[in-house]
């Protein structure tokens, strides 16, 4: 009965310290302040942009990547696509991809620390960020061809007509 109880003593403090997350209103409310504002981001929307509250300039863009057969043919991916989460951050040229939710993606962007309080981005921070999770999926879709180039010689004789018939070597 006390490990039960203990048990169940721990779950609520864990619960109660965990942070709320929230999209109302076109802004992302973090324990009910307004962290950043956002664009798209919905269930079914194909990209999400986080926007500094202040001067409206967007910082963050985050857009799903849909690569059809890319992927093993399995019964709960019958096509075989590859979906994924393309986190770009704007004006360092940097990007992650991920394969979450993007709500998920800002929740780890926030705990990340990857935006400042004058809510510019932490190139130090977005750097560790791409360290971390880097492009993986991007990466090996460019390496599918297992790096071999493939040269196409269009420079041929042109053919003769009648009928080419090699006897020997």
């Amino acid at each position: 009965m006390k490990k039960v109880l203990l048990f169940l003593m721990l779950t609520f403090s864990i619960i109660g310290y965990s942070q709320k997350f929230k999209f109302k209103n076109h802004e992302v409310l973090v324990d009910g302040n307004v962290w950043l504002k956002y664009d798209g981001c919905g269930g079914f929307d194909s990209f999400c942009s986080l926007v500094n509250t202040t001067n409206g300039d967007e910082i963050i863009f985050i857009k799903i990547i849909r690569v059809s057969g890319a992927e093993a043919r399995i019964p709960s991916n019958p096509d075989g696509d590859l979906v994924y989460w393309e986190v770009s951050f704007l004006g360092l040229n940097k990007k992650i991809e991920l394969k979450k939710s993007s709500k998920s993606i800002v929740e780890l962007l926030y705990k990340s620390k990857v935006i400042n309080e004058d809510q510019t981005l932490n190139e130090e921070k977005v750097n560790l960020l791409v360290e971390k999770y880097g492009t993986e999926f991007s990466n090996r879709l460019n390496k599918s061809n297992n790096g071999q180039t493939i040269i196409i010689n269009n420079n041929q004789e042109p053919r003769k007509s009648g009928v080419n018939i090699n006897i020997g070597g």
